[in-house]
């Protein structure tokens, strides 16, 4: 395990136990490359109470080797769509003076701007912008110089995992580390809808293994499994966010839309709510309902004044507002200071 601290900072925030869920919404696909879209769905973002945006910085110049590629993926109204791979990333992209603009417009709105740079040539744009932390994904992983790079900046590496094994995970983050980075947000992610491989249990084992903050990055619409990240422990939460998932491009079939974004992140801060803390004590409205619903010690028989209480002698019944039944042990063998009809709850008084 490495000894390093498990919060880690960005800007004012601190992520990781004991400190509220890092909420990001997801704009890495859903901007189209349009500014006016992009500016609302910051606005968006900001109205919902997350603490942050994330974007992609892609270069399909630089990243893709073969322009050919194509790739399909499915649309809610069109059925799936092909596309080549170039175009479709082209048009995600966006000018050194605009990716200036959109980053200070996301801290104009009290938001952290995050971008996942894909290729090493993103990095020192992004350090020109000013980012408090770099990102990659998954198929990154093998980018030895770029997470190397990254490692030069001095600050963290947030990481998705997807295709990484525990091994190649602790050799990517040394990577990171011996260049000079300092801390590591890992997010829990997958890409299949096999529910006998998603996993969920890396979360904790993430935790205990690595000492960084871990969270999870869900690839679609499925609520039930980000709440039940809350419950193993997540120190960081993203979903992707959409102006209108009828858009018939790739990424917003898959996306909520603004009124659900806002009720996703309600529902998470209510759910974290009731983590509490690690101890056992009742709710305050249980300490209220205890004195009907605990046990008094009640006589069974009648008995004279002198005679000895004995356990056979005593039932514990509710309400809970005559001497608890817990004292059982410190009622016998006392003696009764009057005469008691039989199923007459004791007082102090009855007993010398």
């Amino acid at each position: 395990m490495r000894n390093i601290s498990e919060t880690i900072g960005i800007n004012s925030k601190k992520i990781g136990d004991g400190h509220p869920i890092y909420l990001m919404a997801d704009l890495g696909l859903t901007n189209g490359g349009d500014l006016e879209r992009t500016y609302k769905l910051i606005d968006i973002a900001a109205e919902s109470g997350v603490d942050a945006v994330k974007f992609q910085m892609i270069e399909p110049d630089k990243l893709l080797g073969d322009k050919t590629v194509e790739y399909t993926y499915p649309t809610l109204n069109n059925g799936p769509k092909t596309e080549n791979m170039y175009e479709m990333f082209s048009g995600l992209n966006y000018s050194e003076d605009q990716w200036f603009m959109i980053a200070e417009y996301v801290r104009s709105k009290n938001l952290e701007f995050i971008c996942t740079a894909h290729v090493i040539e993103a990095v020192p744009l992004l350090e020109k912008i000013g980012v408090n932390i770099h990102k990659i994904c998954t198929w990154s992983m093998t980018h030895k110089r770029l997470i190397q790079e990254i490692g030069k900046t001095g600050k963290p590496l947030m990481l998705d995992t997807g295709m990484f094994t525990t091994t190649s995970l602790s050799r990517t983050l040394d990577w990171h580390s011996e260049s000079g980075g300092r801390g590591a947000l890992i997010l829990h992610d997958f890409h299949t809808a096999n529910h006998k491989q998603m996993n969920f249990r890396s979360i904790p084992f993430m935790k205990e293994s690595f000492g960084y903050p871990v969270g999870y990055t869900p690839q679609g619409r499925d609520n039930d499994m980000d709440f039940m990240s809350v419950g193993l422990g997540v120190n960081i939460l993203e979903k992707r966010l959409t102006v209108d998932r009828a858009i018939p491009k790739n990424g917003h079939i898959k996306a909520l839309e603004p009124d659900e974004f806002c009720e996703w992140v309600k529902r998470i801060k209510e759910l974290e709510s009731t983590l509490g803390f690690g101890s056992v004590l009742p709710t305050d409205d249980d300490r209220k309902s205890s004195e009907i619903f605990f046990k008094s010690l009640y006589l069974n028989c009648e008995i004279k004044k002198g005679d000895t209480i004995t356990d056979a002698m005593l039932s514990a019944r509710r309400p809970g507002d005559g001497i608890s039944a817990i004292l059982i042990d410190d009622i016998c063998g006392r003696r009764a200071t009057r005469d008691i009809t039989k199923e007459t709850k004791l007082s102090w008084d009855d007993l010398s």
